[in-house]
């Protein structure tokens, strides 16, 4: 019956205001989309905004910087890249939903067909990464925000019915999970993208829920709980929420194109179900999502036994030895030469940690890996050198082991 409601809801929310634009993209950039076959193994790369924003603001031209990134991929055996087109409420395109950010503003083209076309001619996949609930983590203060940015006229525009859409932690602002409004417009913006740009796939990470502290939505849980019979307790009220927005993506997707829908998860299990409200083994035996990417971003010696590589990828494992969702595996790249405890000693001393992940995940046949993230696959200090070479060899080995 759960299930039932959460569907229904799913298709009321995209028969209800979805509808978007034409595509702007034409049949040819559609046959330049299936950029690797389905049986070939994931080989992907992670752009962050971050990245993007300093590929912009280089006396260098954003299309040569962006076309040097991916040929720099290519040549490593990358075959997809997830980069940040919304990482908060801004986009890097021209949006009706959320304000475009001032570095791809700025460019004086969409940035986002550019980057497409780009990729697409490398013979790589696009896949759209996207926040859906980060407003900002700069600041809690809501004048910060861009007068045309949603969150700020929600709570601005003296319409008190709406203020709830928009909540706020110590650490920044936050779109509410609960809202029906919140959930039309991040499936609104994400069915803009699959309408207007020729992706191959839309990606969220880890970030549902920014909080645990029951306050920070504890007028919406009331009202719900008046309206309710039998009311569900405040964590799987608010994982219910997530898995409508989850489930809506999904349709909304699927309605335009056939194209992936995934999430890359917090590597613990636990910590995603009770503290981030991410129900994982509900979207899996539901099939909200077509594929998981669980960051495992430990090596081999953590201090806690079950934060150590492979003790997470056999957790992971475990859970879905009965399903079909594709799984795929983050690795953390970007440990390497950390100094941040407590597992400093092992990224410092060692550069064959992302080697080894590769061909134990390859023995128990996993679909794929994706490394967090380019900046850090690509720097040059000896370390990171040595840890990319030693990662390019393993993966080397078992693609030619796979035949492909």
């Amino acid at each position: 019956m759960k299930r039932v409601i959460i569907i229904a809801f799913a298709i009321c929310l995209i028969l209800s205001g979805c509808g978007i634009t034409d595509n702007n993209y034409n049949e040819t950039e559609k046959d330049n989309g299936d950029a690797y076959k389905s049986t070939k193994k994931m080989v992907g790369m992670w752009v962050t905004y971050s990245e993007l924003k300093s590929m912009c603001s280089g006396e260098t031209d954003f299309e040569t910087c962006y076309a040097t990134a991916i040929e720099k991929a290519k040549e490593f055996g990358i075959n997809a890249v997830f980069v940040h087109v919304r990482a908060f409420a801004d986009s890097v395109y021209p949006s009706k939903f959320f304000p475009q950010n001032d570095y791809s503003a700025k460019q004086g083209y969409d940035i986002l067909h550019k980057m497409i076309e780009i990729t697409h001619q490398n013979n790589m996949q696009f896949h759209a990464w996207i926040n859906p609930y980060r407003v900002s983590t700069a600041s809690a203060d809501i004048n910060t925000l861009a007068d045309n940015n949603i969150a700020k006229i929600w709570r601005t525009d003296g319409d008190d019915s709406n203020d709830n859409n928009v909540l706020f932690t110590d650490s920044g602002i936050y779109f509410n999970p609960a809202s029906t409004e919140v959930k039309k417009l991040i499936i609104s913006g994400v069915r803009e993208i699959v309408e207007n740009y020729n992706v191959d796939g839309i990606h969220f990470d880890d970030y549902f829920y920014p909080t645990t502290d029951e306050n920070f939505d504890k007028a919406s849980y009331d009202e719900y709980k008046n309206t309710t019979e039998s009311p569900f307790d405040l964590a799987q009220w608010r994982r219910d929420n997530v898995n409508g927005l989850i489930l809506g993506v999904y349709t909304a997707v699927k309605s335009v194109r056939d194209i992936p829908f995934g999430i890359s998860p917090a590597a613990d299990l636990d910590r995603c179900y009770n503290s981030l409200y991410a129900d994982i083994e509900g979207w899996i035996g539901g099939k909200y999502i077509d594929y998981i990417m669980p960051q495992l971003y430990f090596g081999f010696e953590y201090p806690i036994e079950k934060f150590r590589f492979d003790h997470l990828m056999t957790s992971w494992q475990s859970i879905m030895q009965h399903s079909d969702i594709t799984l795929y595996c983050g690795l953390g790249f970007y440990k390497t030469g950390t100094e941040t405890k407590p597992d400093s000693e092992e990224w410092c001393a060692n550069d064959d940690i992302i080697a080894r992940q590769i061909r134990l995940l390859d023995e128990y046949n996993w679909d794929g890996y994706v490394f967090f993230s380019y900046s850090s696959l690509f720097g040059e200090n000896e370390l990171n050198v040595r840890q990319r070479e030693n990662a390019k060899k393993s993966m080397s080995v078992n693609v030619a082991d796979k035949g492909i």
